[in-house]
């Protein structure tokens, strides 16, 4: 499970100040983090991450806890059990499907060999082997999106983070990945965070929705619960 409560003051050049304060809870399962733009969401998700420090707080899973201010815990990005798929993709464009999945693995002793048969395993059950030797430019938008799919969750990570990542493909490819996000998590059996501001994806994927709105958790609950309130939020 994770679990989040963390405060952070942001400065920002076009609307001064933002204050995150946010708490929620995650079970095995998707989440979506919900919102319109400027919510909070991807904050949240860089938090959890490591990316940014939050001011006051806790992040933690099971019993591993990333951050802590009352005790100054606070893990690397590249200590945290964590698989992060970017709204654009993030893909290095000089490498290989292959070696994109295989860059995800943390080393931990292994080969750079068994590196490679890892990243050959991932690219396989997302059915797309046909791109292993293949670069980004050189890919579908489906295909990339596959590929950092795999990537996140080639590293064996506690949680996923999905920042809004179908917002780049046409609504046939979307419809077709949000059945392989499903897939991937209950293959992997461990919390996904997915941030997204589409209600249709929201009901589709999400377990539970956490809302939020300037920086707030307005609301937790299941798809139906929360989309049935007249919260303005809808895509």
């Amino acid at each position: 499970m994770l679990q989040v409560a963390i405060k952070k003051r942001l400065e920002s050049d076009k609307s001064g100040s933002f204050n995150l304060d946010v708490a929620f809870s995650a079970h095995d399962g998707i989440t979506i983090l919900f919102g319109q733009s400027g919510s909070g969401k991807t904050t949240t998700l860089r938090a959890i991450a490591g990316i940014v420090t939050p001011d006051t707080g806790s992040i933690s899973v099971g019993s591993e806890v990333f951050f802590d201010s009352a005790t100054g815990k606070n893990l690397s990005i590249q200590e945290r059990r964590v698989g992060y798929v970017f709204q654009d993709y993030a893909l290095f464009p000089h490498m290989t499907a292959e070696q994109n999945v295989a860059y995800g693995i943390k080393d931990n002793g292994v080969p750079g060999a068994s590196k490679l048969e890892r990243a050959k395993a991932m690219l396989s059950l997302f059915k797309i082997d046909h791109v292993r030797q293949r670069y980004p430019q050189n890919m579908s938008g489906g295909e990339q999106q596959r590929t950092a799919l795999a990537r996140a969750l080639a590293s064996d990570p506690a949680v996923v983070l999905l920042d809004e990542p179908l917002s780049a493909v046409d609504a046939e490819t979307r419809s077709l990945l949000l059945d392989e996000v499903i897939m991937a998590q209950e293959q992997a059996g461990i919390p996904f965070i997915y941030v997204t501001h589409n209600t249709a994806e929201a009901i589709r994927l999400g377990k539970q929705v956490v809302v939020l709105d300037q920086g707030i958790v307005r609301q937790v609950g299941g798809p139906s619960e929360v989309f049935e309130t007249n919260l303005e939020c809808a895509d």
